[in-house]
């Protein structure tokens, strides 16, 4: 165990390091720190564009992260990116912790935020909520096979690690399904690495993010239960934009129709989760109809 406590941030840097930004509609090569070549985001419209403000929550990889220059990249960024340039405006990115997110979006500080935010009622009557852009549902992963979790029902003797004030935390803390414990974490990796350490028995997070970090970890052999499916307010993902601007909802909505068409969100969803996940988000959308 001390070996695997060891290499855990090691293995975890090398993965955010080895990221690129292939999936932009308007690319350039860097040569980044090793003498390799990778692709950058350059935008394509003036500088007079309008700009668009948006807030992500720079630890919750592979939706948004920083690499070690401090630039931010992940599938959120992305999107953002290619529906920006589809819609003549350009990003702003601002990185927040999920702490104040929402505070500075309620402060006029940033007009959206893209964050793998999950749908609720809660938000939908606070915000502008747009079409679903992240199909994938909630997770339970752990190591020790012997728990063989098919079941809500069977957590009564599980400890389960959850990033703090997220849709698990609340879940599991709910007294819903009996668990032994439920342990809050600042970042889902914090939580992972809790897990590793025998502290907790599961992590309970989005599908997407957990699979992506454990990539890197292939001796550790993770199990999966999803106990979620497409319809869960969990699995909705949605970008949240201040309730003043129904214009740049429009905008957002129309920009994530096209990228889901032409074939971009196909490769971003690919480049990022390792599948394409436009028939999911559209059986999802039909779903929500």
């Amino acid at each position: 165990m001390k070996q695997l406590l060891y290499i855990f941030p090691v293995m975890m840097s090398v993965s955010l390091l080895g990221c690129s930004n292939s999936g932009n509609p308007a690319t350039q090569e860097v040569a980044n720190s090793e003498g390799t070549t990778e692709e950058e985001f350059v935008s394509k419209l003036p500088d007079s564009a309008p700009v668009v403000r948006v807030a992500s929550d720079s630890d919750f990889a592979p939706y948004e992260f920083k690499d070690e220059y401090g630039n931010v990249s992940g599938f959120d960024i992305d999107v953002m990116n290619a529906i920006g340039e589809d819609q003549g405006f350009r990003v702003e990115n601002y990185t927040d912790r999920w702490e104040v997110i929402f505070e500075n979006l309620d402060s006029k500080n940033r007009d959206m935020i893209a964050a793998a935010v999950p749908y609720s009622a809660e938000r939908a009557s606070k915000y502008l909520l747009s079409d679903p852009y992240a199909p994938l549902p909630s997770t339970l992963l752990y190591l020790d096979e012997s728990l063989n979790l098919n079941s809500l029902n069977d957590l009564s003797n599980v400890r389960i690690g959850v990033l703090d004030d997220t849709v698990q935390h609340e879940f599991f803390s709910s007294g819903q399904f009996k668990v032994k414990s439920v342990e809050p974490y600042i970042t889902t990796f914090a939580a992972v690495q809790a897990m590793a350490q025998g502290k907790v028995d599961a992590v309970a997070e989005d599908s997407g993010a957990l699979r992506y970090i454990m990539e890197d970890l292939p001796s550790l052999q993770p199990q999966y239960f999803d106990y979620e499916d497409l319809t869960a307010e969990a699995a909705r993902k949605v970008l949240v934009i201040d309730k003043d601007q129904p214009e740049l909802l429009v905008k957002v909505n129309a920009g994530l129709k096209t990228i889901k068409e032409n074939g971009t969100y196909g490769k971003l969803t690919t480049k990022w989760f390792g599948e394409d996940l436009t028939s999911a988000v559209l059986e999802q959308e039909k779903a929500m109809q």
